[in-house]
């Protein structure tokens, strides 16, 4: 009787070290729901053509900074949000003759997805966002614009397993607009004029960025 209580003792220990043995590995394997994904970077390239002639405006490179927002959808796929700025100057010349230069900024709004590929330390991914792009400058009584955009890009996680890792990205941002668009416009006195009256119907940007990634 002694014999089989302490076999069943011993069973039952064994069970019991099984199971946290199983738990330990499950809460190990366990994946973070949400990320949150500051970062800095370097954007560059975009202008506007003139409508009636060879005048353009010409957004200068310039460091940028953003932050993504990021939901898991399943073990390869995230939803993400992007907010992203850059605040820059655009050369005006063929339309401003006092001063050629003035400051720009613009902000990215943008919802989509993250596609990631299996991986432990490193993980690979692709994203694709799609929404808004404001464009703001800063002559007076000057009103911001608002376009369409879709940004495609692709990095890597590294420590993609752990709560805090790196972010390393590459993307190209297009804002696409309808073709006879004016730009810049202001009301002065009950008068109103156009900075630029351009014909691009699509103004790309590209941007390197690295940052930190919260899990959680």
């Amino acid at each position: 009787m002694d014999l089989h209580n302490r076999k069943a003792g011993i069973r039952g220990a064994i069970a019991l070290v099984g199971l946290g043995l199983s738990a330990s590995v499950q809460a190990q394997d366990d994946t973070y729901r949400f990320e949150i994904a500051p970062y800095i970077g370097y954007r560059m390239g975009g202008s506007f053509d003139e409508e009636n002639g060879d005048s353009s405006v010409d957004i200068n490179d310039s460091n940028a900074e953003g932050i993504t927002f990021s939901i898991l959808a399943n073990p390869n796929a995230q939803y993400e949000f992007l907010y992203a700025r850059q605040s820059t100057d655009a050369d005006t010349q063929g339309f401003l003759t006092n001063d050629p230069t003035i400051d720009l900024d613009i902000e990215y709004f943008q919802f989509g997805g993250t596609y990631l590929f299996d991986g432990n330390r490193t993980r690979p991914f692709i994203v694709l966002t799609l929404g808004v792009t404001e464009i703001d400058p800063s002559l007076a009584d000057t009103n911001s614009e608002r376009f369409f955009s879709a940004s495609f890009g692709g990095g890597v996680q590294i420590n993609a397993k752990s709560r805090v890792g790196i972010r390393l990205e590459a993307r190209v941002h297009s804002t696409f607009t309808d073709g006879e668009s004016r730009i810049f416009c202001s009301s002065i006195n009950g008068a109103g004029a156009c900075l630029v009256q351009f014909d691009s119907n699509l103004v790309t940007q590209w941007e390197a960025k690295a940052g930190l990634v919260f899990r959680f």
